[in-house]
Protein backbone atom coordinates (compact mmCIF):
# COMPACT_ATOMS: atom_id res chain seq x y z
CA UNK A 1 0.00 0.00 0.00
CA UNK A 2 2.97 2.49 0.71
CA UNK A 3 4.43 2.09 -2.67
CA UNK A 4 0.83 2.65 -4.62
CA UNK A 5 0.43 5.70 -2.06
CA UNK A 6 3.84 6.62 -3.60
CA UNK A 7 3.16 6.03 -7.21
CA UNK A 8 -0.58 7.69 -6.95
CA UNK A 9 0.45 10.70 -5.10
CA UNK A 10 2.87 12.68 -7.08
CA UNK A 11 -0.08 12.96 -10.24
CA UNK A 12 -2.59 13.76 -7.69
CA UNK A 13 -0.72 16.95 -6.56
CA UNK A 14 0.01 18.05 -10.06
CA UNK A 15 -3.45 17.83 -11.14
CA UNK A 16 -4.34 19.40 -7.94
CA UNK A 17 -1.54 21.97 -8.49
CA UNK A 18 -3.00 23.15 -11.83
CA UNK A 19 -6.26 24.08 -10.39
CA UNK A 20 -5.25 25.30 -6.90
CA UNK A 21 -3.37 28.80 -6.43
CA UNK A 22 -2.50 27.98 -3.24
CA UNK A 23 0.42 25.31 -4.41
CA UNK A 24 1.81 27.90 -6.55
CA UNK A 25 2.64 30.49 -4.01
CA UNK A 26 6.21 30.55 -2.92
CA UNK A 27 7.51 29.04 0.12
CA UNK A 28 8.53 31.68 2.85
CA UNK A 29 11.96 32.78 3.38
CA UNK A 30 13.65 30.80 5.62
CA UNK A 31 11.36 27.80 5.38
CA UNK A 32 13.64 25.08 4.79
CA UNK A 33 16.41 26.17 7.37
CA UNK A 34 13.65 25.84 9.96
CA UNK A 35 14.39 22.47 12.17
CA UNK A 36 10.85 21.96 13.30
CA UNK A 37 7.50 24.25 12.37
CA UNK A 38 4.64 23.68 13.68
CA UNK A 39 2.69 26.53 11.36
CA UNK A 40 4.49 24.04 8.32
CA UNK A 41 3.03 21.08 9.87
CA UNK A 42 -0.33 22.32 10.12
CA UNK A 43 -0.20 23.91 6.40
CA UNK A 44 1.00 20.52 4.73
CA UNK A 45 -1.85 18.72 6.55
CA UNK A 46 -4.29 21.42 5.33
CA UNK A 47 -2.69 20.47 1.63
CA UNK A 48 -2.77 16.46 2.31
CA UNK A 49 -6.76 16.95 3.01
CA UNK A 50 -7.36 18.81 -0.31
CA UNK A 51 -5.58 16.26 -1.93
CA UNK A 52 -7.37 13.32 0.17
CA UNK A 53 -11.25 14.96 -0.42
CA UNK A 54 -9.41 15.49 -4.45
CA UNK A 55 -9.21 11.56 -4.69
CA UNK A 56 -12.43 10.66 -3.17
CA UNK A 57 -13.92 13.01 -6.13
CA UNK A 58 -11.70 11.53 -8.65
CA UNK A 59 -12.71 8.98 -11.65
CA UNK A 60 -9.11 7.80 -12.33
CA UNK A 61 -6.31 6.49 -10.00
CA UNK A 62 -2.74 7.00 -12.15
CA UNK A 63 -0.75 4.19 -10.55
CA UNK A 64 0.91 3.40 -13.91
CA UNK A 65 4.53 2.89 -12.62
CA UNK A 66 3.08 -0.06 -10.41
CA UNK A 67 1.04 -1.17 -13.40
CA UNK A 68 3.73 -1.38 -15.75
CA UNK A 69 6.65 -2.89 -13.67
CA UNK A 70 3.87 -5.48 -12.59
CA UNK A 71 3.14 -6.58 -15.91
CA UNK A 72 6.89 -5.75 -17.57
CA UNK A 73 7.93 -8.77 -14.88
CA UNK A 74 4.76 -10.87 -14.96
CA UNK A 75 4.87 -14.43 -17.42
CA UNK A 76 4.08 -14.20 -20.46
CA UNK A 77 0.44 -16.27 -21.35
CA UNK A 78 1.00 -19.84 -21.61
CA UNK A 79 1.74 -21.51 -24.97
CA UNK A 80 2.99 -24.61 -26.61
CA UNK A 81 5.86 -24.49 -29.31
CA UNK A 82 7.56 -21.25 -29.87
CA UNK A 83 5.08 -18.77 -28.92
CA UNK A 84 4.34 -17.53 -32.30
CA UNK A 85 0.82 -16.87 -31.69
CA UNK A 86 1.79 -13.89 -29.18
CA UNK A 87 4.05 -12.06 -31.66
CA UNK A 88 1.92 -12.52 -34.48
CA UNK A 89 -1.41 -11.54 -35.06
CA UNK A 90 -4.15 -14.39 -36.57
CA UNK A 91 -7.39 -14.76 -37.88
CA UNK A 92 -8.63 -12.11 -39.54
CA UNK A 93 -7.99 -8.49 -40.12
CA UNK A 94 -10.75 -6.62 -38.30
CA UNK A 95 -13.14 -4.13 -40.28
CA UNK A 96 -15.55 -1.60 -39.50
CA UNK A 97 -18.42 -4.38 -39.46
CA UNK A 98 -16.22 -6.79 -37.59
CA UNK A 99 -16.85 -7.92 -33.52
CA UNK A 100 -13.97 -8.24 -31.28
CA UNK A 101 -12.87 -8.91 -28.17
CA UNK A 102 -9.64 -8.41 -25.99
CA UNK A 103 -7.25 -11.81 -25.40
CA UNK A 104 -4.97 -12.52 -22.60
CA UNK A 105 -7.00 -9.06 -20.79
CA UNK A 106 -5.26 -10.76 -18.25
CA UNK A 107 -1.89 -10.16 -19.36
CA UNK A 108 -2.81 -6.26 -19.68
CA UNK A 109 -3.01 -3.17 -17.88
CA UNK A 110 -4.40 -0.30 -19.39
CA UNK A 111 -3.48 3.40 -17.64
CA UNK A 112 -2.83 6.97 -17.96
CA UNK A 113 0.24 8.86 -17.25
CA UNK A 114 2.44 11.66 -18.98
CA UNK A 115 3.49 11.77 -22.69
CA UNK A 116 6.78 10.65 -22.09
CA UNK A 117 8.02 12.08 -25.54
CA UNK A 118 7.34 15.22 -24.25
CA UNK A 119 9.78 16.88 -21.96
CA UNK A 120 8.18 19.89 -21.07
CA UNK A 121 6.00 20.90 -18.10
CA UNK A 122 2.88 21.07 -19.82
CA UNK A 123 3.00 17.07 -20.51
CA UNK A 124 -0.31 15.91 -22.18
CA UNK A 125 -1.80 13.03 -20.21
CA UNK A 126 -1.68 9.58 -22.65
CA UNK A 127 -3.29 6.35 -22.50
CA UNK A 128 -1.30 3.28 -21.75
CA UNK A 129 -1.40 -0.24 -22.77
CA UNK A 130 1.42 -2.35 -21.50
CA UNK A 131 1.06 -6.52 -21.59
CA UNK A 132 3.65 -9.62 -21.00
CA UNK A 133 2.91 -10.89 -24.24
CA UNK A 134 6.83 -10.57 -25.73
CA UNK A 135 8.39 -11.04 -21.72
CA UNK A 136 11.22 -14.14 -21.71
CA UNK A 137 10.08 -17.22 -19.90
CA UNK A 138 13.64 -18.35 -20.16
CA UNK A 139 14.88 -15.23 -18.53
CA UNK A 140 11.70 -14.39 -15.99
CA UNK A 141 12.78 -13.36 -12.31
CA UNK A 142 16.47 -14.30 -12.82
CA UNK A 143 18.04 -10.69 -12.38
CA UNK A 144 20.25 -10.66 -15.26
CA UNK A 145 18.91 -7.11 -16.72
CA UNK A 146 15.75 -4.97 -16.49
CA UNK A 147 13.15 -6.16 -18.56
CA UNK A 148 11.54 -4.57 -21.76
CA UNK A 149 8.18 -3.38 -21.28
CA UNK A 150 5.79 -3.77 -24.49
CA UNK A 151 2.55 -1.86 -25.63
CA UNK A 152 0.92 0.92 -26.95
CA UNK A 153 0.04 4.23 -26.08
CA UNK A 154 -2.90 6.53 -27.01
CA UNK A 155 -4.04 9.86 -27.13
CA UNK A 156 -6.31 10.22 -23.59
CA UNK A 157 -9.47 10.58 -26.48
CA UNK A 158 -9.33 7.06 -26.71
CA UNK A 159 -9.80 6.00 -23.29
CA UNK A 160 -13.90 5.69 -23.43
CA UNK A 161 -13.40 3.36 -26.26
CA UNK A 162 -10.92 1.52 -24.85
CA UNK A 163 -12.66 0.96 -21.74
CA UNK A 164 -15.81 0.10 -23.93
CA UNK A 165 -13.51 -2.99 -25.36
CA UNK A 166 -11.84 -3.49 -21.61
CA UNK A 167 -15.59 -4.00 -20.32
CA UNK A 168 -17.20 -5.86 -23.27
CA UNK A 169 -16.83 -9.57 -23.82
CA UNK A 170 -17.09 -8.72 -26.74
CA UNK A 171 -18.30 -5.14 -29.10
CA UNK A 172 -18.54 -4.02 -32.90
CA UNK A 173 -16.23 -1.95 -34.46
CA UNK A 174 -18.55 1.15 -35.56
CA UNK A 175 -20.24 1.14 -31.85
CA UNK A 176 -16.80 1.99 -30.48
CA UNK A 177 -17.30 6.14 -29.23
CA UNK A 178 -14.57 7.70 -31.29
CA UNK A 179 -15.40 10.66 -33.85
CA UNK A 180 -14.52 8.90 -37.41
CA UNK A 181 -14.80 5.58 -38.39
CA UNK A 182 -11.31 5.63 -39.77
CA UNK A 183 -9.98 6.55 -35.54
CA UNK A 184 -12.09 3.51 -34.77
CA UNK A 185 -10.42 0.89 -37.39
CA UNK A 186 -7.01 2.66 -36.44
CA UNK A 187 -7.45 2.50 -33.01
CA UNK A 188 -8.74 -1.97 -33.28
CA UNK A 189 -6.15 -2.34 -35.90
CA UNK A 190 -3.33 -1.36 -33.22
CA UNK A 191 -4.56 -3.86 -30.65
CA UNK A 192 -4.82 -6.54 -33.03
CA UNK A 193 -1.26 -5.96 -34.77
CA UNK A 194 -0.55 -6.16 -31.16
CA UNK A 195 -2.49 -9.88 -30.60
CA UNK A 196 -4.16 -7.76 -27.91
CA UNK A 197 -7.28 -8.26 -29.67
CA UNK A 198 -9.09 -11.00 -32.02
CA UNK A 199 -12.50 -11.05 -34.24
CA UNK A 200 -15.00 -13.22 -33.30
Amino acid sequence: WGDFLLDNIPGLVFDTAKEDIELHAGLPPQLLLQVESKTLRTRLGGFLRMIADRLVGTKELFSSYMKKDFVTNRLPPYHDGDGAELSTPGGSLPRLDSTVRLQFKEHMVLTVGPDQDQSDEAQEKMVYIYHSLRNSRDTHMMGNEDPESHGLRFPLSHMDALKQIWNSSAISIKDLKLPTDEEKESLVLSLWTECLLQVV
